[in-house]
Order: structure tokens, then sequence, then C-alpha cells
């Protein structure tokens, strides 16, 4: 049972640490969340090896021990499928036209020019708008670091660049994570509704305030699960999540990170199920 386990944390060791290098090779060292995939690589072998050496010196467990970590891998394994069942679902949901608004989520932006990440949720929310003329666009994100202009600065000029109308367009730039982006982006939809209700003297303000708007979230897919969950707690009742595609390469290392992601935002109480 030793050996087994011995290898098994050996062939995981190998896989992450394989994986480390195609991430660094493809986007760089400086990729966020590449140290997971290094201490999940260094805690592979270094359990590898643990294991082997108490297979050699002929150490033995009680079964009981070999049932008790069996179990706690099996909890472990079932708690990250269930949220990457969620988040995988999630991401193939479809969703109704007509909305009144499409909330874009910001993504890096290098210098003034949008990430393949930020172009994917932006062509995907452009093709939306193309097919619903009345929808009117959220752009949310802040200015981060190596970004020259704002994430939400950066995608208004992309979606006019495209035809996009410029009335169409409401940004949102203070915000710099996706909390911030639901939370900033249902003000700039509140505001709009109050602006709104004053320039119509025919809609009661009581009508206005009552009206539940229906809202697109587009971001990437791996994200979308975490996004309406966030944005329910933000009171946006009516929110679905339009999915752009993800990049090949780092699809499961996205998937992974937003793993943690949902936990960390469940346990904090900042998203609903």
């Amino acid at each position: 049972m030793l050996l087994l386990f011995s290898l098994l944390f050996l062939i995981a060791g190998i896989i992450c640490g394989a994986y480390t290098l195609i991430i660094i090779a493809y986007s760089g060292a400086g990729t966020d969340f590449l140290w997971f995939w290094i201490l999940a690589g260094a805690g592979g072998f270094l359990a590898s090896a643990l294991f082997f050496l108490l297979h050699k010196k002929h150490i033995l467990f009680h079964r009981v021990w070999y049932g008790v970590f069996i179990l706690l891998i099996l909890c472990a394994a079932g708690v990250f499928l269930l949220v990457e069942g969620n988040i995988y679902f999630a991401s193939r949901s479809k969703v109704s036209d007509n909305a009144d608004y499409v909330i874009v989520l910001g993504a890096q932006v290098r210098g003034k020019t949008v990430s393949k990440a930020l172009k994917n949720r932006l062509d995907t929310a452009y093709e939306y708008l193309k097919k619903n003329p009345q929808t009117v666009v959220i752009v949310s994100g802040g200015q981060g670091k190596g970004e020259e202009i704002s994430e939400a600065q950066a995608m208004k000029i992309y979606l006019e660049g495209k035809g996009i109308n410029e009335d169409r367009i409401l940004s949102e730039d203070k915000s710099t994570n996706t909390y911030e982006n639901l939370r900033n982006s249902k003000k700039v939809i509140d505001s709009k509704k109050i602006t709104d209700s004053r320039e119509d003297e025919k809609k009661s303000t009581v009508e206005s305030e009552s009206k539940t708007e229906k809202v697109v979230v587009v971001t990437n897919k791996f994200h979308v699960f975490r996004a309406k969950g966030l944005a329910k707690t933000q009171g946006l009742r009516s929110v679905q999540g339009l999915g752009a595609p993800n990049d090949d390469v780092l699809t499961l290392h996205y998937y992974v990170r937003e793993f943690f992601g949902v936990v960390k935002d469940v346990l904090a109480g900042n998203m609903k199920w």
C-alpha cells in the first residue's frame, strides 16, 4: 500500500511539474497562481519520497489509518468535483435575448491593448450587442499594474472600434476584482435607473425602482459560475452568464484556480451558490 501511494504521488508530482513548465513557456513565470503548480509538484515528490522511505524501512500502519487517509482524499476529491461540476455546467449555460444590460468583466490590459482573455470577452459581448441593439453595455475594470489606461477605457475603445455606439457604453473604472466589478456595476445600473426615471415623466419613480433588470454578465467560461453567484449577492436578481472562450493551454490552470476562488467567496459570504 505504501509503495502504491508513493507511485501515485510521484505521477502527480511529474504531471504538476510538467504543467508548470508548460505554463512558464506559454505565458511566463509571472503567471498568476503559478505558485500552486510549483507547490503541488514539490508536494507530490516529497510525499512520494516519504511513502517510499516508509516502505523501505518496513514501517507498517494499522489498516484503520490507511482507511482514514483514503477517506480524507476521497472527501477532498468530492468537494473539488462538486465545485468544478458547477463551474463546468455554468460555463455551458445559454442566455436569453433582450437583456437590459450586458456587464463585461475586466481582465488584464497590456499597456493600452486588451489581452487575449479580455478580447474573447469583448468579442462575445459584441456578438450579443449586435444581435440585441437595445441592450446597454457596462464595461467594468480599474487600472492595474502594467496598464497605461483602465480596463474599462480599453474595453470601451475596443467596442467603439467594432462599431458599438458610444451612447450604449457605460464605464465603471474603479474596481480591482470580480466582487467590486459587480458591486460597482450594480451602482451604475441604479444610477441610470434614477436618471431615466427623471427624464421620463410618464414613468413613475416607483415603477422604475421596482423593475427587475435583465442582466447578462460576460466573462470567460471558467468564471461564469462565480460571476453569477457574486452578482446575485449584489441584488441583481435576473442575471445570466455568457461564457467567452477559454485559452486552450491554460484551461486546466484557470479551472483549478477558480475552485479556490469559489471556496473563498462562499466562505466570505460574497456569493450565493
